[in-house]
């Protein structure tokens, strides 16, 4: 009696090179793309910290009253606003020993008509770290001396 032997149907070995390059490809794509979400993820976070921080700061200035001494008399004369340090809670800092964040605040003169003052803000994160390797935001607003 003679067996008929059909050939077993397997994958080549090109054909599985190429499978294996495939699923290779894909997994480096998404390992790729999840470090790219938490880069976002992280500057998304520090742009919400800035943003909280300056306009926490903006408010606590509006609310001054011209008898606590910050706000000139006349706008011929700018305030004048020292560097204030926060640590990653958001917290005021007495100095930039162990700041994680940096805010600075000039005034110019406003347009006529439109407020007495332009606020412009500027927030360094990390505080430590050299200028080159520093983020950077700038904020803007409009400021009028509070009336009594």
């Amino acid at each position: 009696m003679m067996s008929h032997c059909r050939p077993r149907r397997a994958f080549s070995l090109v054909e599985t090179v190429v499978a294996i390059g495939l699923v290779s490809f894909s997994v480096l794509a998404t390992i790729g793309l999840l470090s790219i979400g938490g880069d976002t993820a992280k500057r998304a976070k520090d742009e919400s910290s800035a943003a909280r921080l300056v306009e926490n700061e903006f408010e606590r200035l509006r609310t001054l009253s011209p008898a606590a001494g910050f706000w000139p008399t006349d706008t011929s004369t700018l305030p004048t606003y020292s560097s204030k340090y926060y640590d990653s809670n958001l917290a005021e800092l007495p100095n930039s020993t162990n700041a994680i964040y940096q805010l600075n605040i000039t005034f110019v003169a406003a347009p006529n008509g439109t407020a007495d003052f332009v606020t412009n803000a500027e927030l360094r994160y990390p505080a430590s770290a050299p200028a080159a390797n520093q983020s950077v935001y700038r904020f803007t607003a409009l400021m009028n001396i509070p009336s009594l």
